[in-house]
């Protein structure tokens, strides 16, 4: 039996597909104001790390990370949500696999700049230019969080088309 397969028949797994109907709708929803906070907070934070809206510290827009984090933590909850209903369809999908990737990438490019750089970057002043590694660590962070919601707005098309057998 595959992992999916044993997922899919788990007490979780059969409740939310045949008891708990609503949760579904109400986890779209929440995951949307999980990625218009992870995103919209990430995003203006890698935009000042790319050099943009230099009259604001990095400290300023760094306080807003809070928000980003709290976005990450609901998009994970409510994400596995989704898959434990239907883990075959996602893990058959190869877009889901390309979410879960640029996640990682992102991941590690916050750790990265965290251990690295927070330090340093949270004592720029407002008119500072950003050193390149600043540079590098926001156009990485921008690239892979588009790359997400990219593919996962992708998912049921391109899982579609997979059933399909296109």
């Amino acid at each position: 039996m595959t992992f999916a397969a044993w997922l899919h028949h788990t007490p979780l797994s059969l409740a939310l597909q045949s008891q708990v109907q609503w949760l579904w709708p109400l986890c779209e929803g929440l995951h949307f104001a999980g990625l218009a906070l992870l995103v919209g907070v990430a995003g203006m934070f890698d935009l000042r790390l790319l050099g943009f809206m230099k009259r604001v510290p990095v400290a300023v827009v760094q306080e807003f990370m809070p928000w980003a984090v709290l976005g990450f933590g609901i998009n994970l909850v409510t994400g596995l949500v989704f898959v434990v209903s239907e883990p075959a369809q996602y893990f058959s999908n190869p877009t889901w696999w390309v979410k879960v990737a640029f996640i990682v990438v992102s991941g590690i490019n916050a750790v990265v700049y965290q251990f690295a750089f927070g330090a340093r970057a949270a004592r720029l002043a407002p008119g500072d230019d950003t050193p390149m590694s600043f540079k590098v660590i926001g156009a990485v962070s921008l690239v892979s969080w588009f790359a997400v919601l990219w593919a996962g707005r992708m998912l049921p098309f391109i899982g579609a088309a997979i059933g399909a057998g296109l």
